[in-house]
């Protein structure tokens, strides 16, 4: 039986994975940055707790639905159109949102940005070493946003939430950029065999049930973290203080991920 020919991108090309795991943490800025993202939605935009909570929901859950989507669909679309297309549209959406910010306009806007930003996270799982990848990814996801969790503790009053948002889209530019390391990454060409093999195991149980469980611990991470800032000032602290605590805890995050590349 001739083996069908492998399209996965090279595990050894450790730049590679830096590049896809910078442009992948970038689009799902909104999580990463929550508990500051949060407290700018309260301090500069007006809006209460449970609104601005209302707010980040609807940007998770464009997240997770397009990540969802993208997950199943990845080995039919061409990763480096998918991923300059939804950074392009997070691009648009996030101008969008320094002009509008009523609660609907600014959730919906938010929602949008969440479906266009998270679909260039799906290709991690596809590597030919996928550990290795994931690994780096998950070091990138607590690595950048303890510099940025530090930069805007220490900023935030100045910058504000357009200054803010100012930095964020630079930085979605960026990736836009770095998003031509997808062309590394072809389509595979024995998708109807994969197609096959993914329905039969995503539909048992145990795959259900470690489904449902990841389900419930993001659910039970995220209402904590969004409120990390907010805790910190119902317990005394002050802005910076609670913000450095906040990014010295995501640094060192970092050594599980180290543990797993190596």
């Amino acid at each position: 039986m001739n083996k069908a020919p492998t399209t996965t991108l090279a595990s050894g090309n450790n730049l590679s994975l830096c590049l896809i795991s910078f442009v992948a943490t970038i689009s799902l800025w909104p999580l990463m940055v929550m508990p500051i993202i949060v407290g700018a939605y309260i301090d500069y935009l007006g809006f209460d707790e449970g609104s601005a909570g209302w707010v980040s929901s609807a940007n998770l859950a464009g997240i997770a639905i397009i990540t969802l989507i993208v997950s199943l669909k990845t080995k039919h679309w061409p990763l480096e159109k998918v991923a300059r297309i939804g950074l392009a549209a997070m691009i648009f959406l996030d101008i969008a949102s320094l002009y509008f910010h009523s609660l609907t306009a600014f959730s919906f806007i938010r929602f949008l940005s969440g479906l266009a930003g998270a679909a260039t996270a799906a290709a991690i799982a596809h590597l030919e070493k996928p550990e290795k990848g994931y690994g780096i990814y998950i070091g990138f996801q607590f690595l950048l946003p303890a510099i940025a969790i530090y930069y805007l503790a220490q900023h935030l009053p100045s910058l504000g939430f357009n200054g803010m948002m100012y930095i964020i889209i630079l930085l979605e530019v960026v990736a836009l950029c770095a998003s031509s390391v997808f062309t590394q990454y072809p389509l595979n060409h024995n998708i109807a065999e994969i197609d096959r093999l993914e329905s039969s195991i995503i539909l048992q149980p145990p795959a259900l049930l470690s489904l449902l469980s990841l389900c419930i611990y993001g659910a039970a991470t995220a209402a904590i973290w969004a409120y990390a800032d907010r805790m910190g000032l119902a317990a005394g602290l002050s802005s910076l203080d609670t913000g450095n605590a906040l990014s010295y805890i995501t640094a060192i995050s970092i050594s599980g991920a180290l543990a797993v590349i190596f």
